[in-house]
């Protein structure tokens, strides 16, 4: 999952756990096993989402090539259901 955000006027509104049910529900119908994010600024929403923090070992070997040191984004992982 890459750059999704949520304007703060629309924050109260629980559009973005509404857009992350989408987002897993897709990520399900597609089999994927689990589901990546990477974020500078959203991490304390992500744990509240069910999401863990995880190393660059662990995103897939495409993802893990491009990943960007100097930005310092956290990876955070949770399991699709």
């Amino acid at each position: 999952m890459a750059c999704v955000a949520i304007h703060s006027d629309f924050r109260d509104d629980n559009r973005g756990v509404l857009l992350l049910n989408e987002l897993c529900q897709q990520a399900h119908q597609q089999n994927l096993e689990h589901l990546f994010v990477l974020t500078t600024q959203s991490l304390h929403w992500f744990r509240e989402q069910g999401f863990s923090e995880c190393d660059v070992d662990r995103l897939p070997m495409a993802k893990k090539a491009l990943y960007n040191y100097q930005r310092r984004s956290k990876i955070l992982i949770t399991r699709v259901k």
